[in-house]
């Protein structure tokens, strides 16, 4: 890239340089630049050298940045400034300085940065909101796939309204901003939530005057529990599904817990009584007493390896390496996405599985359903699986009506005599005898 009358070529090409940017070459041809402003008169500042290719976006950055630098003569030299566009004045150290012009770039980033935040605390902003509530102990004790989740919605409420006083949010733009997101009304329905969380606590705290997020429309979003396995589903996968899958499925359906926290298991002690963990979504404490069968289960497979769950070739599983295993096992599919070679038996199965719609998230209902069929309460299933009781009887309403049917039916034999003879007269108690 040669210089032709402070325009830098490159390739075929020329290119406009900002006002007061010069390009050099040095004696192999490579182009250097930098800032000179009022060059050739007594005005004329030190040199700031851009440190970056003109083909790069981060060149014509600081040429932009360059245009709000202010420099003034001082008893000791210069004194550097970055102004920003509301007139505060950030001092900067020499371009020449200790560090050279990396410290002095960086000290640029980190004042147009900080004015960023106190442009935005001035005006009441959603950044300046966004960035004070991930401050606060409300965010901080979300667990970490809610605050996941949190995450992501806050970054849309950024994009759209960022640099906007939150007072300036109408109704009518949230529910735009809700209804743009209706295509997938579970994510819309958790948008709104994270909106109208998020303007209470700025309400709370000056940022506007009224959760306008509260009047919007609530998003329709029934949510119907997944499907819990039947005994064929069960033999068909076992019989056909690649080995390196099993210990998984009974780990769900014997714990409970979601595929997030059932890959990632430590292998318990020989002879504990128990499975401890962590809940990665809610970030409680959970206890699982290890079933009979469950413990033969684990003694049968037991290998001395730290994680329970492993590949056929003795590695660990990941949570997304074991999806991508189990979609292509259901699928019938190889891992370019090319039918695989399987015998027609286990393609039937597989295809069984696919049609019923069972899911591993669905072993998670089993183990509800066999929880309230021993007997246990909701409230004690809930504290079994890291699941509320409201989601419990959501996710148990069949098992409650056929123990409801059980007992009703229960209390008709007990008083059977009594309902004969009212029904077919006294005469008939004897006649049954």
């Amino acid at each position: 890239m040669k210089s032709s009358g402070g325009r830098p070529r490159s390739g075929a090409g020329m290119v406009d340089l900002p006002r007061h940017v010069r390009g050099r070459p040095n004696p192999t041809g490579r182009m250097y630049f930098s800032f000179e402003k009022f060059r050739g008169t007594p005005r004329a500042w030190p040199v700031v050298p851009l440190l970056d290719f003109v083909q790069d976006g981060l060149f014509w950055r600081r040429c932009r940045q360059c245009e709000a630098l202010a420099a003034k003569r001082a008893a000791d030299g210069w004194e550097r400034a970055w102004v920003s566009a509301s007139g505060r004045s950030y001092p900067l150290p020499q371009p020449r300085g200790d560090g050279g012009p990396a410290v002095f770039w960086a000290a640029v980033d980190a004042a147009e940065a900080r004015d960023r935040t106190d442009d935005g605390q001035a005006r009441k902003t959603f950044d300046a909101l966004i960035d004070f509530y991930k401050t606060q102990p409300a965010y901080e004790k979300l667990a970490p796939l809610t605050k996941r989740d949190y995450d992501r919605h806050l970054a849309k409420i950024g994009q759209a309204w960022g640099s906007a006083p939150v007072a300036s949010l109408t109704t009518v733009l949230a529910q735009e901003a809700i209804d743009l997101q209706s295509h997938t009304p579970a994510g819309a329905r958790y948008f709104r939530a994270v909106l109208s969380k998020l303007l209470s606590f700025g309400a709370a705290r000056g940022y506007c005057e009224t959760n306008v997020a509260r009047v919007t429309e609530k998003v329709e979003h029934a949510v119907e529990p997944h499907k819990p396995w039947s005994d064929g589903a069960f033999e068909a996968f076992f019989e056909h599904a690649r080995p390196g899958l099993h210990l998984p499925v009974y780990s769900a359906l014997y714990t409970g817990q979601r595929s997030v926290d059932v890959l990632p298991m430590i292998r318990p002690a020989r002879g504990a009584n128990a499975i401890e963990l962590i809940a990665r979504k809610t970030g409680a404490e959970v206890f699982v007493p290890i079933h009979s069968e469950y413990q033969e289960i684990l003694t049968r497979t037991h290998i001395d390896h730290p994680a329970l769950h492993l590949r056929e070739d003795g590695q660990a599983w990941t949570l997304a390496a074991y999806r991508t295993a189990w979609q292509r096992e259901f699928t019938s599919k190889t891992s370019k996405g090319a039918p695989a070679q399987v015998s027609s038996e286990k393609a039937a199965a597989m295809k069984t599985l696919r049609d019923g719609a069972f899911v591993f998230h669905g072993l998670r209902k089993n183990a509800v359903n066999m929880l309230l069929e021993a007997g246990n309460t909701e409230a004690e299933v809930s504290a079994i699986v890291e699941m509320s009781e409201q989601m419990v009887r959501h996710y148990c309403r069949d098992v409650n009506k056929r123990r409801l049917a059980i007992n009703r039916m229960r209390k008709l034999e007990e008083c059977w005599k009594e309902t004969r003879a009212n029904l077919f007269g006294p005469g008939a108690a004897a006649a049954a005898k």
